[in-house]
């Protein structure tokens, strides 16, 4: 009777062959199904500095990202209170030359106007965005404007105004501040103000005078009006501008941390059906051997 064996040696081998591919196929089906190239940072020694430093400026750049699209976000309401601000200057300054005019000047109800218009002004120098004041300086969660009754007829912010005159600073990257902070103090809203009140006390008195004066103040007010949106936009440009940049930005840490964690979905499949094929081929090589006899060994 012949006795089979095989080679005791070669069939180690070939175990252990089968057995690394075996591990192989249970990683990439891992990686395949998690979509991560390795699970811990032991596995992966050699790119852990470069993945924590890269995820650290990633999470930095989202974090200026946001808080740039939220200070946007304020400059945006703050630019639609000034437009509308200006509205306002300009249709009391209409109103005043119609009131100015001989003919039809006295059927003006110009007190009734400019009470509602001082209204208007108050409301919109309490503009809120996300329960926060634009307009009251550092004093954001205080309600900084009240016009009183009567209402101021000069420049003088402190008659109706009870926030500070710090201007809010955004770090809009790193070593980038942007001051865009405009408080109800500021002198195109005291002009505004003075001029309304003043306005509506020369229309009680009949002082053409004062009316005149109201008129060349209101000028004044919309002209700086002007400025401050103009500045206002400048600021929201530029910081839209860091802002793309950052987005960019954004993509670029996203692909290398991809680079370095996620799975090659292609190159994984690939890699998958080739480690199939030498466990088959393994395995049937161990079949064979485990059947040779001495006699065919020896041949």
């Amino acid at each position: 009777m012949t006795t089979r064996v095989g080679d005791v040696a070669q069939q180690a081998l070939l175990m252990q062959a089968l057995q690394t591919t075996q591990g192989r196929i249970r990683e990439t089906q891992m990686a395949i199904a998690s979509g991560k190239q390795e699970r811990s940072f032991d596995r992966m020694a050699a790119e852990v500095p470069r993945l924590l430093s890269t995820r650290f400026d990633r999470s930095l750049n989202a974090g200026h990202i946001r808080q740039n699209e939220h200070v946007i976000d304020r400059m945006q309401a703050m630019d639609g209170a000034l437009e509308s601000l200006g509205r306002i200057a300009e249709r009391a300054r209409t109103l005043i030359v119609q009131r100015l005019n001989d003919g039809i000047g006295e059927d003006v109800p110009l007190d009734a106007e400019l009470e509602s218009m001082l209204e208007e002004v108050e409301a919109r120098l309490n503009t809120r965005l996300d329960g926060r004041y634009l307009f009251a300086g550092s004093r954001t969660d205080s309600r900084p404007v009240s016009i009183p009754d009567p209402p101021p007829t000069t420049a003088d912010s402190s008659l109706y105004y009870a926030g500070d005159d710090l201007e809010l600073v955004v770090q809009a990257e790193e070593g980038v501040e942007l001051a865009y902070g405009i408080p109800a103090s500021n002198s195109a809203f005291e002009w505004l103000v003075g001029a309304l009140g003043l306005a509506r006390q020369a229309h009680l008195a009949n002082d053409t005078g004062d009316l005149e004066s109201a008129l060349d103040n209101l000028t004044t007010a919309i002209e700086r009006l002007a400025d401050l949106r103009g500045d206002l936009g400048a600021k929201r440009d530029r910081l839209e501008a860091i802002v793309e940049v950052q987005k960019a930005d954004q993509v670029y840490f996203d692909e290398m941390v991809s680079d370095i964690e996620d799975t090659d979905l292609a190159a994984a499949l690939s890699r998958l059906a080739r480690d199939r094929s030498a466990l088959e081929a393994s395995y049937l090589a161990v079949t064979r051997l485990s059947q040779l006899s001495i006699a065919e060994y020896l041949r």
